[in-house]
């Protein structure tokens, strides 16, 4: 999950948590670079950066330095794993978080890492009401995995 201020890893096996690790890298570190990129104030830059109200330069100057940092996260948090454990591999990534539905992130992590990895949406199967927005739903699904998980989890008691 790629949260606000840091990223964590989980790797799951058989519904088993085998391996969990966090680290300092999240969506506020973008956040922090459109503002010093821009001059922006931070309550401006995460205005922006929601809105996608950014200069043209944006996905070069800003965006694309950001998700190397961010595969590179993902990369190291998968070797750590390998290391502290026996597993030599991992079947797939599913990415969550707010920063996990950037454009071309799944397919950035997937050739870094050599893992396929694709952007997770707890809704996928779920009915929603006709006065939902689906579209801003879908944008924003990875966001609400943990909120959708802790909804479910009393129905599977």
């Amino acid at each position: 999950e790629v949260g606000a201020t840091s990223t964590s890893l989980q790797v799951l096996r058989n519904g088993e948590t085998l391996y969990d690790r966090d680290q300092a890298f999240g969506g506020a570190q973008l956040t922090q670079m459109i503002a010093r990129t821009y001059g922006f104030s931070l309550e401006e830059a995460e205005t922006k950066k929601r809105a996608a109200d950014l200069p043209d330069d944006y996905p070069t100057q800003v965006l694309a330095p950001y998700m190397d940092s961010l595969t590179q996260e993902v990369a190291r948090a998968l070797q750590f794993f390998y290391r502290a454990t026996p597993f030599g591999r991992v079947d797939y990534i599913l990415l969550a978080g707010g920063s996990s539905a950037l454009p071309g992130l799944a397919e950035k992590i997937t050739a870094t890492a050599s893992v396929a990895c694709m952007v997770i949406n707890p809704f996928e199967g779920m009915a929603v009401a006709e006065t939902v927005r689906e579209k801003k739903l879908r944008s924003q699904a990875p966001s609400y995995l943990t909120c959708c998980g802790l909804a479910m989890r009393r129905f599977m008691q």
